[in-house]
């Protein structure tokens, strides 16, 4: 069960199943002007920028299931190419985010069908320069799965401080509802923090770290049984966003643990969750 909308990658898995340690970078003595050499700072503010690029999508999921003393596990793998079109739009950003490629590896029987159907679908943002979502769409409002995956995107591109200098820090609160036959609600508290300026893929990037922790509520039916939700997780992100506002990626590690409670039948399902998703710009 998801979240959070962390990633595109997040959201698919959450249907279909129904950190590393921060490193501080060193700064080197700012060099002596002359009239030939001007001084290299890194800038003052930073948002995103209008552009395309195109990103790989790498996620790793382990779902262990207890049922009647018996343990159930599932390791399940996720690859996606994804295409993102940033154009500027009334001081926002119009973002169309496009599915070009859906691998899977290890999903359970029937889970694979809907995570490969994602394929060819464009979900569509408005974002504040900051990173701020404004809205977003699916391609087809009537597709659950699609308004699930269309959730999970508001928490693709990383937020940006107003400050963009190491030791910045900021919290935010989130909370998402997700429809389904399972209405699930997951608030989330998120503390992020300004690393500092690092040399990434070549370029000047602000390195950004998020701690969040998170509760999960909801109840519904599956195969005619009414059902209830509960459960708490913890992740850790690292986001890198270039000078020149482009996302280059990140990496994150989640862990959960929830109760599914089958309320006609008394029975309780633990469920313990672990994650790992790596955001890599291809171009």
């Amino acid at each position: 069960m998801d979240r959070r909308p962390l990633a595109l990658a997040v959201a698919l898995l959450a249907t279909a199943c129904a950190g590393h340690r921060p490193a501080t970078s060193a700064q080197s003595a700012p060099q002596a002007a002359t009239p030939s050499v001007a001084v290299s700072r890194d800038p003052s503010s930073l948002r995103y920028a209008a552009g395309s690029a195109r990103y790989r999508i790498e996620q790793s999921s382990r779902v262990v299931q207890d049922l009647m003393g018996q343990s159930m596990t599932v390791d399940l793998g996720t690859r996606q190419l994804v295409s993102a079109v940033a154009t500027e739009a009334a001081g926002n950003l119009a973002v169309a985010l496009t599915v070009d490629s859906v691998e899977v590896t290890g999903a359970p029987p029937g889970a694979e069908a809907p995570l490969v159907a994602m394929r060819g679908q464009t979900f569509r943002l408005v974002m504040a320069p900051s990173g701020l979502v404004v809205s977003v769409a699916a391609q087809d409002s009537a597709n659950v799965l699609l308004l699930q995956a269309s959730n999970g995107l508001r928490d693709f591109f990383p937020q940006l401080p107003s400050v963009p200098a190491a030791g910045q820090t900021w919290t935010d609160t989130v909370s998402t509802t997700n429809a389904g036959e399972v209405s699930v609600t997951v608030l989330v508290i998120r503390e992020h923090r300004a690393i500092g300026w690092e040399d990434r893929d070549g370029v000047r990037a602000l390195h950004v770290t998020s701690t969040s922790t998170y509760n999960v509520s909801g109840s519904g039916e599956t195969q005619g049984q009414a059902l209830e939700m509960s459960g708490s997780g913890h992740s850790t992100r690292d986001s890198f966003v270039s000078a020149s506002g482009f996302y280059l990626g990140s990496i994150e590690s989640d862990s959960a643990s929830m109760t599914a409670t089958l309320t006609a039948m008394g029975m309780t399902v633990p469920i313990r969750q672990s994650r790992r998703t790596t955001v890599s710009r291809l171009q």
